[in-house]
C-alpha cells in the first residue's frame, strides 16, 4: 500500500471510531436496512445492467449464456435455454422454439 493510501485508511479508521463517525455508521446502516433503499438499489442495478448491454441482473428478461433453472416469468418453473448475450444467471421468457408451451 502506498503512503497516501495508508494515511487515508488511518484517517477513515479514526473517523469511524469517533463519536461522530459512529453516528454516521449507524445512520448508514439504518438507511441500508430500509426497504425503500433496497428497492432503489435494485432499480439502479437493473439500469446499470441495461446500460452495459447485459440485460437484467436476475429478472425474467435478457438471456443466460447457458440454461438457467428457475421461474420463467409466467409462474411455471423449469429450465429455460439461454441465449448469447445477457448476464450469467438471468432467465428469459420461453420462445417459439423452446418446446411445448402451456396454453390455457
Amino acid at each position: 500500500m502506498c503512503l497516501g493510501m495508508s494515511n487515508l485508511m488511518n484517517s477513515l479508521t479514526r473517523l469511524a471510531r469517533s463519536p461522530q463517525g459512529k453516528k454516521v455508521v449507524d445512520k448508514a446502516q439504518q438507511i441500508a436496512k430500509d426497504p425503500k433503499t433496497k428497492e432503489q438499489v435494485e432499480k439502479a442495478k437493473l439500469k446499470l445492467a441495461e446500460m452495459r448491454g447485459g440485460g437484467s441482473t436476475g429478472g425474467t428478461s435478457g438471456g443466460a449464456t447457458g440454461g438457467t433453472a428457475g421461474t420463467r416469468g409466467d409462474g411455471a418453473t423449469g429450465t429455460t435455454p439461454g441465449t448469447p448475450g445477457g448476464a450469467p444467471g438471468t432467465t428469459r421468457p420461453p420462445g417459439p422454439n423452446d418446446g411445448p408451451s402451456k396454453v390455457a
